[in-house]
């Protein structure tokens, strides 16, 4: 019982650790002198996310939407998911005394 409390404690210390830690600048920096003339230079932004169908197919496996990156996803949510049932086995079997 006491490792859990500790386990949580310090679970709950690094979440808001992570979470409210403001992060302080390594060094200050000075203003730079104001100038007497201003020039403005309009330029065209970039995109950030590519507009839909922009781009290219994938054409190897490691390329953006080919086989690997699917893989990967389907990975993620069979180890979620089973994550999820064991948690769900666990709790189940708690609850009916079962060793």
């Amino acid at each position: 019982m006491r490792r859990r409390f500790l386990l949580l404690l310090f679970l709950m210390s690094t979440a808001v650790t992570l979470t409210f830690g403001v992060p302080t600048p390594a060094v200050a920096q000075d203003a730079p002198p104001p100038s007497s003339s201003t020039t403005i230079v309009v330029r065209p932004a970039p995109d950030i996310v590519p507009r839909p169908n922009s781009g290219a197919p994938p054409a190897e496996a490691g390329d953006r939407g080919g086989a690997l990156q699917l893989g990967l996803l389907a990975l993620v949510v069979l180890v979620i998911g089973g994550t999820a049932a064991n948690l769900v086995r666990q709790s189940r079997r708690a609850r009916a005394g079962a060793p």
